[in-house]
């Protein structure tokens, strides 16, 4: 279910070191899925599921540029 603390990362064609970079990034900031967020690909996009607002928003500034 996609709430205001999703963010989704539309695939557009992008190559596997775009989205390993894309993932990495999201991991660094916010640690492995579980704890602040879960993930999940779906056939457009990859969501990223938060459990705060603040998290949310906090993910959408840093893939600003991807997404």
């Amino acid at each position: 279910m996609i709430t205001e603390n999703t963010v989704t990362v539309v695939w557009n064609n992008q190559n596997g070191f775009w989205w390993n970079e894309t993932c990495a990034m999201v991991l660094e900031v916010f640690g492995l899925p579980g704890t602040r967020y879960d993930s999940k690909p779906g056939h457009d996009a990859m969501f990223f599921d938060f459990k705060s607002k603040k998290d949310a928003d906090l993910c959408r500034i840093l893939l600003s540029e991807r997404i």
